[in-house]
């Protein structure tokens, strides 16, 4: 039988710089390929599916193992790219980092509800994205987004990144669709950060406007940028 194996783009050791456990010492597992397109992507080459190296899982396990032993951290970040494209990859290393002690958390865009529904049981925390067709420059995937927030788990977090571009009637969509799949889920707006020539934030003005209605609706709500470019760290 052919061993299982993923695509990982990198591993690492760092400091999660977004949403509810920003500041957190974490091992990122980063897996190549994704299934979206998004004009503000920060890892547009893990996206695109490379480079990247064939991974065992017991490669995976022993590296991530080693890193979180080296450097203390007491919990691993599955990200990409989109992880949940590799969702058998992660049903078989999910119980081996568990079993050493380590949290895991999961990374997604929030798309792929009948893959999480394979593996929900097996992560600790999950930070879903809800994309927003006009900040993303692409589709809408309301109905996926909803399907994905009734599968998952109670601890469950969201966040919405927003440009320049972001419509004020998408932040009302993805507002409605937190509360009506459960008002208590932290939401977190996160302003794009900017890249020379690419995408922008929004102003301070519209950042206000849909912070106030988000708060509204919504009893976990917080504007927060990316803090790793700001901490200059991976």
């Amino acid at each position: 039988m052919k061993p299982l194996t993923a695509p990982v783009s990198e591993i690492f050791c760092s400091v999660q710089g977004e949403g509810l456990y920003c500041g957190q010492k974490q091992v990122f597992l980063r897996f190549a390929g994704c299934n979206l397109a998004c004009g503000y992507c920060d890892e547009p080459a893990a996206a695109a599916g490379g480079p990247f190296a064939e991974m065992r899982c017991s490669e995976a396990a022993a590296e991530v193992l080693k890193l979180a032993r080296r450097n203390r951290a007491a919990a691993v970040s599955l990200t990409g790219g989109e992880p949940l494209l590799n969702w058998k990859f992660i049903k078989a290393l999910a119980p081996v980092l568990k079993r050493a002690g380590l949290a895991i958390h999961l990374e997604t865009n929030g798309t792929l509800y009948r893959e999480l529904e394979k593996i929900k049981g097996l992560v600790t925390v999950i930070a879903a994205d809800i994309k927003l067709p006009s900040s993303t420059g692409g589709r809408a995937f309301w109905d996926e987004h909803a399907r994905f927030l009734g599968a998952a788990p109670e601890k469950v977090f969201v966040k919405a990144v927003l440009t320049n571009r972001t419509s004020l009637a998408d932040v009302k969509k993805a507002i409605e669709l937190v509360f009506e799949a459960r008002p208590g889920i932290p939401f977190f707006l996160q302003p794009a950060t900017p890249r020379p020539g690419g995408v922008k934030p929004p102003g301070a003005a519209f950042m206000e406007k849909a912070c106030c209605l988000a708060a509204a609706r919504l009893t976990a709500v917080k504007v927060l940028p990316q803090q790793h470019p700001i901490w200059g760290v991976k």
